[in-house]
């Protein structure tokens, strides 16, 4: 008996590449060239003109383009934004050390937390740099959120610092924030 080079010869479905090694379709079917001869090979962005470059040269300052931008930037920027060095900053010239600063979702509201444990505690979890770079990202959300003043007037308000009580329990600082958590990047913290 004779081998067939087809997989599956009573279906008569090979592939069109393969036609070739299938005697009963070799006849019928076309290959694989003669049907993608109109096919023509795109453009890429950089080989098409653009609208203003008629000569080939262009016109366009970069440096004014980037000035510009730069500038709407600075506009969308909030005045009173704070950075993690500020909030490192507030919380040690309010209690004298640089207590962990966290956000925090309860019961549907977001609370920024003043921690009891601090980095000059030999305990404490992180590093100088990773501290840093929470309380920058404790910044940017309160900066996103346009809650900055809450935040400087909540630290400077608070009248006991936070620690460990006297029953062996825990205390920190929460200040209520006005966050709608609809938003884009809130919608994290749902």
């Amino acid at each position: 008996m004779a081998q067939r080079a087809c997989a599956r010869p009573q279906s008569g479905r090979c592939l069109a590449r393969s036609a070739s090694l299938c005697p009963r379709l070799s006849r019928s079917t076309p290959s694989w060239q003669t049907r993608h001869t109109t096919v023509k090979p795109c453009k890429s962005v950089a080989e098409q003109p653009f609208a203003d470059d008629n000569d080939g040269s262009s016109n366009t300052d970069y440096a004014a383009v980037a000035a510009s931008l730069n500038s709407l930037l600075a506009k969308t920027a909030p005045s009173n934004a704070i950075s993690g060095r500020d909030l490192r900053d507030m919380v040690r010239q309010k209690w004298g050390r640089s207590y962990d600063v966290r956000l925090a979702k309860l019961q549907g509201r977001m609370y920024l937390q003043v921690m009891w444990k601090f980095l000059e505690q030999a305990s404490f979890p992180l590093t100088e740099q990773e501290y840093m770079q929470q309380l920058d990202a404790v910044a940017e959300y309160i900066n996103d959120w346009g809650v900055a003043d809450t935040v400087r007037q909540g630290i400077q308000a608070a009248r006991k610092p936070p620690g460990y009580t006297g029953g062996g329990n825990a205390r920190c600082i929460s200040i209520p924030l006005a966050v709608d958590l609809g938003g884009t990047r809130s919608a994290e913290w749902i």
